[in-house]
């Protein structure tokens, strides 16, 4: 009997566009500024992203959008994550004790530690441009700033899977 043996090579990453967006707004805020100026539909997903760390769980917003007619998906997440964490030892309190509140911060890309939010969009056709949405994105005045990141030179863009 023979070996047989598979190549791999016509299996592709996915192709899809990634755009960084720096804004204050709350996830719940940013998508509907989002469904006004750029027409989208994005819906607050049931399940959201989450990551688990040592001793913490890590819960990212997550907001999509199919778009049957353009054959289009839009994924609206954030990359960061605060929280409190409680003292593992009690301090007793008195009168003048003064309690500090220790935060963490988790990103689910941690290479880009400033990105407060990341729009994913998966397309089938060619007719998508980036450029029209990124400039549709900065008119929204709460935006900072928005541009496309290049996923591929990412170390964790495995993160970016969540389906």
């Amino acid at each position: 009997m023979g070996i047989q043996k598979l190549v791999l090579d016509t299996i592709e990453d996915d192709d899809y566009e990634l755009i960084a967006i720096h804004c204050s707004l709350a996830s719940y805020r940013l998508a509907f500024l989002l469904n006004k100026n750029l027409n989208l539909n994005l819906f607050r997903k049931k399940d959201d992203i989450n990551f688990e760390y040592n001793d913490l769980v890590a819960s990212f917003p997550s907001y999509q959008y199919h778009d049957h007619f353009q054959y289009n998906t839009y994924s609206l997440f954030g990359n960061k994550f605060k929280t409190k964490i409680e003292p593992k030892i009690s301090v007793p309190e008195g009168l003048f004790t003064a309690t500090d509140d220790t935060y963490v911060t988790k990103y689910l890309i941690p290479e880009l530690k400033n990105v407060d939010y990341f729009l994913k969009v998966e397309t089938e056709t060619s007719l998508f441009s980036s450029k029209s949405l990124l400039t549709n994105i900065h008119t929204v005045s709460q935006v900072v700033t928005a541009y496309t990141v290049e996923y591929k030179e990412l170390k964790s863009k495995n993160n970016l899977i969540f389906e």
